[in-house]
């Protein structure tokens, strides 16, 4: 019988499903984790505020408005602006990697257990997901680079290395065959299952910035738990994502 996106489609829903309580717990988790962790690592925005306030004569301003007047700022002053946001992109990065690696593992792991017939849970998933964690966390610090850099040339690029990268986590969790055996294959079963893979590549792209886009208008006016929620939310698309991969892979390696 041929794999087809929607038969995958729809097992990944029946799957998700049946675990919804694992999977909510999961993304809950990693939302929180994101959360506390940016708390943790944000630094003193103090001194951005000032050069952009000092630069603009008022600190009331919409985001169109503020981008236009960064792009009349001379390249000296653009680059003090940047320079004193590092430590502030620094945070976000990390928070997102680290809770990424934390969903990753948790979901993936989730779903190798339920498929041998395990009983399990979020917790259970993620302690014994530990052992992966390092070398899962060295494939997303190779991979999330690229996949921002590509972003940063036009969306293309970044859109292609996410296709050929999405499948290595589940390979290195499953086969416990190393990062080079991980990326090589998830490279040639993207471009074997082109009509597969990249439909729930550009959906989970697709429902994610809709959601990031919401977070953003939300952040500002919304309760802490809003924005949580809309989080967690992405993070349940991104496990679903996972949840679809594991099956197209569990069929291809079968």
């Amino acid at each position: 019988m041929p794999i087809t996106a929607n038969s995958l489609f729809r097992d990944s829903v029946n799957f998700i499903r049946n675990q919804l309580s694992s999977f909510i717990m999961l993304a809950l988790l990693a939302s929180f984790i994101s959360y506390m962790l940016f708390q943790a690592l944000v630094p003193n925005t103090t001194e951005l505020h000032k050069i952009i306030t000092d630069a603009i004569g008022t600190s009331q301003v919409s985001r169109s408005e503020l981008q236009s007047v960064i792009n009349g700022m001379s390249r000296e002053q653009q680059l003090s602006i940047v320079e004193a946001a590092m430590p502030l992109f620094g945070a976000m990065g990390l928070s997102f990697l680290l809770s990424n690696l934390l969903l990753i593992g948790g979901v993936v792991t989730l779903i190798m257990q339920v498929s041998q017939g395990h009983k399990t849970s979020a917790l259970r998933s993620i302690g014994s997901s530990a052992a992966s964690l390092p070398m899962l966390l060295l494939l997303l610090v190779i991979s999330l680079p690229l996949i921002f850099f590509g972003f940063s040339l036009y969306l293309l690029p970044g859109i292609f290395f996410i296709f050929v990268l999405v499948m290595a986590p589940i390979i290195l969790l499953e086969s416990k065959q190393g990062l080079i055996h991980a990326i090589s294959t998830s490279w040639g079963m993207a471009f074997s299952n082109v009509k597969i893979i990249l439909p729930i590549v550009l959906f989970t792209l697709s429902v994610k910035f809709i959601l990031f886009m919401l977070s953003v208008n939300v952040a500002a006016s919304s309760p802490v738990a809003i924005s949580l929620l809309v989080d967690a939310i992405s993070y349940l698309v991104t496990a679903f994502m996972f949840v679809y991969l594991f099956r197209l892979y569990m069929q291809v390696k079968g």
